[in-house]
């Protein structure tokens, strides 16, 4: 407690020097907790969304087929559907897609282009007055269209209320939205998508419910074995079971390693702070050389020495730490406010900030406490 206090005490009669040392301490630590919340809170949501079908009563059987056609339609059938819930342990079957889009051909007169088209969603990056086709019913012929789409039908005419053509079927332009390579060209009501394009949708996915008490994962292989024998498709694809937990386990394993390193690489910074922390403990012990000797004199030993200048460098990277904390806690707030998930702070990346700033305290401290703790009495009492 005597060297905490007399360590607080001399930080605070050079508040503006120690500020400065702190300051690396202070952006390393902050760097790292903004990158770990960022990385905890992606690899939470994620995980999150994996999880959805690890429910205990389900299991997902999936499809994949030999064919490399975009629209091939083979996958799941109704009467897989029976096969499977024949399977004993089985309530219930569902069927559904990996990707719920399709590939058509799109033609206003003379021009003409082949896109992927999906119904419409919530999280669709397109403007709120083109977001009613969410409230559209299934005869709805209204459609939006990219603006790269736009430019292969139009040129420089104005799309708005004109007519194209899908496959059979007639359609209105009634807006135009930014879409990147991996978005569709085209979004439909999703009454008006499955009406027309669900059909051509191949079923990759059947979605078991198991009966309350049942082993999913016997139920599962049972159910595996039976479609493998007795599948519509069996000879045109491969089907397996889908584990989310497996899936959740390597993507955490992955994300973690690549979070964990740019966060090492944002903690080289504190290399540098513990080098100026360094600088500033042999300048202290420089200028308290008096007090040295006054202490040895009074029969101190080089440990009490030692401990006293290393209790002050700890304790002046450990401030710096706290204040690190708060700062990246500021940021990750402001940060919040632009992710489309949650960056998470959690109890392991603050231990470890703390963790982290105590050894940079220890370790660049050591060397300057050492000096002082060596210094002879016979030396500091000439100089006095």
């Amino acid at each position: 407690m005597e060297n905490l206090t007399i360590a607080l005490r001399s930080i605070l009669k050079n508040k503006n020097r120690n500020l400065l040392t702190m300051l690396g301490i202070i952006i390393g630590i902050a760097s790292v907790i903004s990158i770990l919340a960022v990385g905890d809170g992606f690899t939470q949501s994620v995980t999150k969304s994996l999880g959805r079908d690890n429910a205990s009563n389900k299991v997902t059987l999936s499809y994949s087929s030999k064919s490399s056609d975009m629209n091939s339609t083979d996958g799941f059938t109704q009467g897989d559907v029976a096969v499977l819930e024949d399977v004993p342990g089985v309530n219930s079957v569902k069927l559904s897609s990996y990707d719920n889009s399709v590939t058509s051909k799109l033609s206003y007169r003379q021009n003409s282009a082949s896109t992927e088209i999906a119904a419409i969603k919530k999280s669709a990056d397109v403007s709120k007055s083109n977001k009613q086709l969410l409230n559209s019913d299934k005869n709805s012929s209204d459609i939006l269209i990219s603006n790269s789409m736009k430019k292969k039908l139009f040129n420089s005419e104005s799309a708005m209320n004109k007519p194209v053509q899908i496959g059979d079927n007639m359609f209105v332009v009634k807006g135009t939205f930014s879409a990147d390579e991996y978005s569709p060209n085209v979004y439909l009501s999703k009454g008006t998508y499955n009406r027309i394009f669900n059909a051509k949708n191949a079923k990759t996915l059947a979605k078991l419910t198991i009966e309350n008490g049942k082993n999913k994962k016997t139920i599962g292989k049972a159910a595996l074995k039976k479609i493998k024998a007795n599948g519509e498709y069996k000879n045109e694809g491969k089907y397996g079971i889908v584990d989310p937990t497996k899936d959740m386990k390597s993507f955490q394993k992955v994300l973690n390693n690549v979070t964990y390193f740019v966060a090492l690489v944002a903690g080289i910074s504190l290399l540098i702070a513990g080098i100026g922390v360094m600088n500033v403990m042999y300048i202290t012990v420089s200028e308290r050389r008096n007090e040295i000797g006054i202490r040895r004199a009074f029969g101190a030993t080089g440990a009490n020495i030692r401990n006293q200048f290393l209790t002050e460098s700890i304790v002046l990277c450990v401030i710096g730490g706290i204040l690190g904390i708060i700062i990246g806690y500021l940021v990750v707030l402001v940060i919040n406010s632009f992710l489309p998930f949650k960056a998470v702070i959690t109890i392991y990346s603050i231990l470890i900030s703390l963790l982290v700033s105590s050894a940079v305290g220890l370790l660049f401290g050591f060397i300057p406490s050492n000096k002082a703790a060596k210094e002879s009495l016979v030396g500091l009492l000439k100089e006095e």
